[in-house]
């Protein structure tokens, strides 16, 4: 039998009872990453019902850091430690769209699963509550085109941009990063990679504004596969 030891850094957490849509960490990360490899990220959310849009490469750390922020949502909320020096948080009704999945029994494509995850998420901001929604979307909307993707996003996250809530969404979609300069309640960040000796080095760290490179096609180059 295996046994797996996860370390978890410590932590300060407190609530605000006051104040609503608050977000601040210093060194936050995710708790099953080992800690000789973890690399932890100081992250605030400074605006009322901001919304966050997270450009980068392929396997920058964008997925990583939704899950990190969640989980840490959830440990804090129930009263365990979180893999944080420091957190600070209100309550949220905690949302997610991360890892969606097809069914082939139900005949229920990746794209429509997605679909009906995030009609769902326009639901809650629709039932009677007191707390609002804090909301983290991965890839959205990546099971379909190019150009129905965009037009789809960006109306999706205007419409966001209306509720009581906030949140982060990652895309691939450059585009969206424009966005900001429509909507104040939008805030740009990116993840970024560098190419060493002919090798990705990631420093999965985020950084603020739209990202500068993109990596696909030298990802499949240095696989091996045709770019030209």
């Amino acid at each position: 039998m295996q046994i797996f030891l996860i370390s978890i850094l410590i932590i300060t957490f407190r609530r605000y009872e006051d104040e609503k849509g608050k977000f601040e960490s210093a060194k936050l990360g995710h708790p099953l990453i080992k800690r000789e490899v973890k690399i932890c990220n100081d992250f605030s959310m400074n605006k009322e019902n901001e919304i966050l849009i997270i450009t980068g490469s392929n396997m920058s750390g964008k997925s990583t850091f939704l899950k990190s922020i969640g989980v840490n949502m959830c440990l804090a909320n129930t009263g365990a430690p979180v893999n944080a020096d420091h957190l600070k948080l209100s309550l949220f009704e905690l949302f997610t769209c991360i890892k969606v999945n097809d069914s082939v029994s139900d005949g229920i494509s990746y794209f429509y699963a997605e679909v009906k995850r995030l009609r769902e998420l326009l639901d809650e901001f629709g039932n009677e509550r007191h707390l609002p929604v804090f909301f983290l979307i991965d890839e959205i909307f990546k099971g379909t085109n190019n150009k129905e993707r965009l037009q789809g996003s960006r109306a999706y996250i205007k419409r966001l941009s209306e509720l009581n809530g906030c949140g982060a969404v990652t895309t691939h979609d450059l585009e969206l990063v424009y966005l900001a300069d429509e909507i104040n309640k939008i805030t740009n960040y990116h993840f970024r990679e560098e190419i060493e000796n002919d090798k990705m080095v990631f420093d999965y760290l985020l950084h603020k504004g739209p990202c500068p490179t993109t990596n696909a096609l030298r990802i499949m180059e240095l696989s091996g596969l045709p770019v030209k």
